[in-house]
């Protein structure tokens, strides 16, 4: 069964970016899900909390949602979000790709708090989710 983290990197599938970014396929989501839950020790508790859009704010949830990041090129350690590459590939649904960009925009902060970038990462996933829920919701349902 597909966590929640499935469903908002599959919704980020779809919108052609200009940049060179490739927008990332259900396998490249399912590999990513896989390599990332066995390096960030997943339990299946934890799993579980995922497939019903609860994350935990402690580090093995933190490291699987940077590695993903990483994985889908929307994160960078050192620069922060890729907001092209997230509208590229959250704004497949999106009739406004302009208030796609806008709501990421508002969550790719510049981690000003100087916190680790598993920590900066996971804020602006939780931020991206909260503001598009219903927009991850109906990719995944286009997907399926």
């Amino acid at each position: 069964m597909k966590n929640a983290v499935a469903i908002l990197l599959c919704a980020l599938l779809g919108l052609a970016s200009a940049a060179d970014y490739k927008i990332r396929s259900v396998e490249d989501l399912q590999t990513a899900r896989k390599e990332c839950g066995a390096s960030s020790k997943v339990t299946e508790a934890l799993a579980a909390k995922y497939r019903t859009f609860e994350y935990p704010d402690d580090e093995i949830t933190r490291s699987y949602i940077h590695c993903i990041f990483l994985k889908f090129e929307l994160f960078d350690d050192a620069k922060g979000f890729n907001i092209d590459n997230l509208v590229a590939q959250l704004g497949q649904a999106a009739e406004d790709k302009t208030a796609v960009k806008a709501d990421i925009e508002t969550c790719a902060d510049k981690n000003e708090q100087k916190t680790a970038a598993d920590a900066w990462a996971f804020r602006g996933f939780k931020c991206i989710l909260g503001k598009n829920l219903p927009l991850v919701q109906s990719a995944i349902q286009k997907q399926n």
